[in-house]
């Protein structure tokens, strides 16, 4: 049995990389070993850890924005807990628990996995943060015992912003658990045709785009779940284009299976991403999914099989795929199909799972000898 600690960063609202911490925690825990989640703040994805069985611990010092008081708080608050916890294995999840986990890790000499859920400084933020975190980032890199990344293209990313050698850094995608049959997607609506975008209202996302890009579609409703601080400005563009009554914002819930259930499309229309687990669930539920070609979204996309990959910003295509789409019926069937395939056959949780545990023992091993 071993002891594994799971570094957060923020717990306001549950996003891919908390489904996947998750998982594996809840893995880990039935398979006998001693696991602690510490997440910044002290938002509603504590709760929802905790709901799963997991024994979670409130870091309120530590959230994404650089404060070098509150982040020097949070580095001592952590630096007592894993000194009381001693695990095995630290492994630390976004920017910021990967910095002062990595920092900590260091200097209690505990063995450390930093999982690259999409690097700060990857393409579609600032030029200023992308130059920060890439210094921060590059600081960190030789006291980091291996890098996963849950994408090629994160991982080649590193490789050529970071210097990183071939053997620090792996690919492993991310993979979700299966569903019940009665949450597959249904594809024989009478009626509209749902299309569904799971996300966070936040600049990462691009809510915006696709709202104008379903602008005078005939028999459609969109449905958006996730909240945000941009979710006021996208209910105000619907609302100026006329089209509230074909959208639904749900905000935040518990149950996205059954609402995935009842959809036909799903998009992600992104600015940047990782390897996003929404797309994953989108598949699972047997249904055509578009992303943008962002990040390592395209890599689980079959291009014109299992769905559509559009660029960034191309509203004229983004219209014409939910057009055809829309109007298919026979098309939506035979992608939703050839989807739930693809992730049967690479993105089950449990092939995720069997690559991830094998890495944490193997350095787990190595730093024991």
């Amino acid at each position: 049995m071993y002891k594994i600690a799971y570094l957060v960063t923020r717990s306001d609202q549950i996003g891919g990389s908390h489904i996947h911490v998750r998982d594996l925690a809840v893995a880990l825990q039935k398979d006998g070993h001693k696991v602690v989640v510490y997440i910044g703040g002290n938002g509603p994805v504590i709760d929802h850890f905790k709901n799963v069985g997991l024994h979670v611990v409130p870091v309120p010092e530590m959230d994404r924005n650089i404060s070098p008081f509150r982040d020097f708080k949070a580095y001592n608050h952590l630096k007592s807990e894993l000194k009381n916890f001693k695990p095995d294995l630290v492994t630390s999840h976004s920017s910021k628990a990967g910095f002062l986990g990595r920092l900590i890790s260091w200097r209690l000499k505990i063995p450390v996995i930093f999982t690259a859920h999409g690097w700060a400084f990857t393409d579609g933020k600032s030029t200023i943060s992308r130059g920060l975190f890439r210094i921060l980032e590059k600081a960190v890199v030789p006291i980091t015992d291996k890098i996963i990344a849950v994408s090629d293209y994160d991982r080649n990313l590193g490789i050529e912003e970071l210097s990183l050698s071939e053997d620090k850094i792996v690919t492993i995608h991310n993979g979700m658990t299966d569903i019940m049959p009665d949450l597959m997607s249904n594809q024989e609506t009478e009626g509209a045709v749902n299309i569904i975008m799971v996300a966070r209202f936040d600049h990462q996302k691009d809510q915006a785009e696709l709202i104008r890009a379903a602008h005078e579609i005939d028999n459609i409703h969109l449905h958006f779940v996730g909240d945000g601080h941009l979710r006021a400005d996208a209910e105000k563009l619907a609302a100026s284009l006329e089209m509230s009554d074909k959208m639904t914002f749900w905000g935040e819930l518990s149950n996205v299976e059954e609402i995935l259930a009842k959809s036909q499309v799903f998009a992600l229309i992104s600015n940047w991403e990782g390897f996003p687990c929404s797309t994953l669930e989108a598949m699972r539920a047997g249904m055509p999914t578009i992303v943008s070609d962002v990040g390592g979204s395209a890599e689980a996309i079959v291009d014109g099989v299992t769905g559509f990959v559009v660029d960034k910003g191309d509203i004229e295509s983004l219209h014409d795929i939910l057009v055809d789409l829309v109007t298919n019926h026979e098309k939506r069937k035979k992608m939703g199909k050839a989807a739930r395939r693809r992730f049967m056959e690479l993105y089950t949780f449990q092939t995720m799972y069997k690559k991830t545990a094998s890495l944490y023992f193997e350095i787990i091993k190595e730093n024991k000898k």
